[in-house]
């Protein structure tokens, strides 16, 4: 029988082994999902969960704008930067107003982000040999079959 503990379990061993890209990409997908469900909140007059999920997708973006690295990228994380802060303001004003677009807005913004993160982590995950012990008997096994 599947339960909560073991479904918890499951996603914990999930984030524990999953690279960095793969996390990232977590987080967008998580935070369009948020969202997404506050749009839907405020459409359905839905305060409490409208309140709840915006505080969710707030607290993901400012988790996303604290872990830019302005000494790998400027460019990059000042431009993120400006619009991770954007991204808040129409959350706040979605919050204040009842203003669904607002939040679909964000939530559009997000699922651009997440597909231009999607191929960069592919490319990048590509160009980086896999570690672990699983990859070593994956790579003897595809050199023994040459």
């Amino acid at each position: 029988m599947f339960n909560a503990l073991g479904a918890r379990r499951y996603k914990q061993v999930g984030v524990e082994t999953a690279s960095p890209g793969q996390l990232l990409l977590a987080l967008y997908s998580t935070a369009i999902r948020y969202a997404r469900k506050a749009a839907q909140s405020i459409r359905n007059g839905d305060v409490v969960a409208k309140g709840t999920e915006l505080q969710r997708v707030s607290a993901i973006v400012g988790e996303l704008a604290s872990t830019l690295d302005h000494a790998v990228a400027p460019e990059l994380c000042g431009r993120l930067e400006q619009l991770y802060f954007y991204m808040q303001e129409r959350l706040t004003y979605a919050n204040v107003a009842l203003d669904a677009d607002a939040a679909e807005e964000v939530a559009n913004l997000l699922t651009t982000l997440h597909e231009g993160w999607t191929e960069a982590v592919a490319e990048a995950e590509r160009e980086r040999p896999a570690k672990g012990p699983a990859a070593r008997l994956a790579a003897a096994a595809a050199a023994a079959g040459r």
